[in-house]
């Protein structure tokens, strides 16, 4: 009788070591572009509440960017090309009763206010990555506005340099990188990353995030990995900015964010990205001697998908 009890015990102990190193499984998580041709889809859907001197403006937007990307053979070093084409962008804004749309692919998009949206369609970038997947350069988006310069009214033009370049763009496109662990990581483990980001108006601000390894789950044969990354932006350094007569402040940003992103265990293809934002900006603004306090309160989506298209 004790030794089937001892055998029991060691039975239930060697069974409780298995489970515990099964669940204790680690995955190297790590975003890379595997060789192919690709179509991006990027959508933002925004709500938001303008405030000022007591009045209450309600302004919905919506923007659908649709992109091209061919990703180049990796090179015997390691690195990699990416070629990236703008193709479409539509546009739709509700603001205080008054709906404006623009389409790049209608007609008609050349009657509307955000025309001048229109001339990033045609626009094709080259991404450069080194062996551990981080962009080294960026080419492209500079060149492209200062070709379009003559067609820009100067103070558009100058917004767009300031928002739009090479060197933020390809910021931008880093932070998957740097979302990604250092180590290999357990379901329900979690883990810190932080980035610093150039933003128009706000300036440098430094996101700190906190990401979960959710789920590893098959869809349709494709090992997935789903990651939820909670992040948030705080500044209340004023910022400045001139347009012209106008002089705009900026005295404090919040955003608080959460971004569920799945990427292929295999390859490394992030093919989706959801995140939700709350935000609240504070600004104040002068012309002509006149100072409006505004308050901007908001919240929204952005969604990207990669799908994989025909050669």
């Amino acid at each position: 009788m004790n030794k089937m009890i001892l055998t029991t015990t060691i039975l239930c102990l060697f069974s409780l070591t298995t489970f515990n190193i099964i669940a204790q499984e680690k995955y190297t998580l790590k975003n890379r572009y595997p060789q192919g041709n690709y179509a991006m889809q990027f959508e933002t859907d925004m709500e938001m509440k303008i405030e000022v001197d007591g009045r209450t403006i309600p302004n919905h937007s919506t923007q659908t960017q649709y992109q091209n990307i061919t990703v180049k053979p990796i090179a015997s070093d390691g690195s990699q090309q990416i070629n990236v084409e703008v193709k479409r962008i539509v546009m739709k804004q509700m603001i205080n009763g008054q709906k404006i749309e623009f389409d790049s692919a209608d007609d008609k998009a050349q009657f509307s206010p955000f025309k001048i949206l229109g001339i990033m369609v045609g626009l094709k970038v080259t991404i450069s990555l080194d062996q551990d997947g981080k962009i080294t350069k960026m080419e492209g988006l500079d060149e492209f506005l200062e070709q379009h310069a003559q067609n820009i009214p100067k103070q558009a033009f100058e917004m767009l340099k300031r928002q739009f370049s090479d060197k933020s763009l390809a910021k931008m496109f880093d932070i998957l990188r740097e979302t990604m662990p250092q180590q290999p990581v357990a379901v329900g483990e979690q883990w810190k990353s932080e980035s610093v980001s150039e933003i128009l108006v706000i300036g440098k601000v430094k996101t700190e995030q906190t990401n979960t390894l959710k789920e590893i789950q098959s869809v349709d044969g494709t090992e997935l990995a789903t990651i939820v990354s909670q992040s948030r932006i705080k500044s209340d350094s004023p910022q400045e900015m001139e347009m012209a007569a106008t002089k705009m402040t900026l005295k404090s940003t919040d955003v608080d964010s959460e971004s569920t992103i799945q990427m292929e265990m295999k390859t490394g293809l992030v093919v989706s990205n959801i995140t939700q934002i709350n935000m609240k900006i504070e600004t104040e603004t002068i012309n002509n001697n006149k100072t409006l306090q505004q308050t901007m309160t908001g919240k929204g989506k952005t969604t990207m998908t990669i799908t994989r298209t025909e050669k």
